[in-house]
């Protein structure tokens, strides 16, 4: 089988989404199935529509002896009226995966109408869909008809086996303060700001807050959160790590008590199931991927406007009483060991797609 798939710049960039693309392609290639990648440049959304004239590229998808063309829906706007043309042209079925929709963020009234519409007429040129959750594909068929499709989880597995009870339990019992772990571009979708918010109404002596994340994708809006936390209280009790190797931040999920993650909106939530490997009660709010993955109150909290209330309210809690902690840890760690690996992502979608293809 030759797979095709559309992403932006490099399939190698950090992101949950750029993982999925490339975990997918890396299980196809194991198979002895050609993948070819085909890159467009990412600009700001409004030029992405000029990618729709690019006479070289649409060439290159027209001319390629592929079975299945992938797409990653993060290009929409780059494909919607490209797609028309290509569709007209070629037999092998376009297959989009979805991560989430732009019109799922938060952003103005008549901004998210106009995304709304562009991803409808997006959706109507694809033949089959992957999807990263069954919220995610929800959300899509609230925009078009069914048809076929699958949904592969991501995985959360990047650290092995989850640590011991033990170890969760000790930790949850050791005196000091709450240490709460945020992990996430550092990008106002994240929420990062409603965090420090929430944890600023508590005594500053109840908690310390490690958050990971590049801070060069939004820098205006980290430039907002240092300013924030600078003319704080709570300037000693919040570290901004910027973007961390592996191996430290499995070294912070260790020794982390609570992820606290408040996103506007996730189409899945990796993070979520890599804090639970840890022991990690999350704390997110409802909006996409959480609800498929947290046990409210079991697992973690889904945190509803106020958020700051809500996430003092939570981490108060959690402070408050350390056995409740260690029981919630441990439950996390159970719901770990049932999330899939890269390698059960990976087999899924590739039976879907010979499914697609053909014998």
């Amino acid at each position: 089988m030759h797979v095709g798939i559309v992403v932006y710049e490099n399939i190698n960039r950090q992101s949950g989404g750029y993982l999925y693309d490339r975990k997918v392609v890396e299980y196809l290639r194991s198979c002895g199935h050609q993948v070819t990648v085909f890159t467009q440049p990412e600009r700001k959304y409004l030029v992405r529509s000029m990618d729709n004239l690019n006479p070289r590229f649409w060439r290159q998808l027209r001319q390629a002896s592929l079975d299945v063309l992938l797409q990653d829906e993060l290009n929409h706007f780059s494909l919607v009226a490209g797609n028309r043309w290509l569709r007209k042209r070629v037999e092998y079925p376009i297959v989009s995966i979805v991560h989430h929709l732009r019109s799922s963020e938060q952003h103005p009234s008549a901004w998210n109408q106009f995304y709304r519409w562009v991803e409808r007429q997006y959706l109507r040129t694809i033949d089959a869909f992957i999807f990263n959750s069954p919220s995610t594909r929800r959300v899509v068929w609230s925009l078009v008809e069914p048809r076929d499709s699958v949904v592969a989880r991501p995985s959360g597995r990047r650290f092995g086996e989850p640590i011991s009870r033990e170890r969760i339990s000790a930790r949850a019992h050791q005196p000091g303060p709450l240490r709460v772990l945020f992990i996430g571009n550092v990008i106002p979708r994240k929420n990062l700001h409603a965090l420090i918010r929430g944890l600023s109404g508590l005594d500053a002596d109840r908690w310390r807050l490690h958050a990971v994340g590049d801070l060069t994708v939004d820098e205006r809006y980290a430039a907002r959160i240092r300013r924030d936390v600078s003319k704080s209280n709570v300037a000693d009790h919040v570290q901004l790590h910027g973007a961390v190797s592996d191996q430290y931040l499995h070294t912070l999920l260790e020794q982390s008590h609570v992820l606290a993650v408040p996103s506007t909106y996730e189409g899945y939530g990796i993070v979520y199931v890599e804090g639970m490997g840890h022991g990690l009660p999350a704390l997110a709010t409802p909006q996409g991927g959480p609800v498929d993955l947290i046990d409210d109150g079991v697992t973690g909290f889904l945190v509803e406007p106020p958020l700051d209330a809500a996430i003092a309210d939570h981490i108060r809690t959690l402070d408050d009483d350390r056995e409740r902690l260690a029981t919630m840890g441990l439950s996390a760690r159970e719901a770990y060991v049932d999330f899939p690996t890269w390698e059960d992502t990976g087999r899924t979608v590739t039976d879907f797609l010979e499914h697609l293809t053909g014998p």
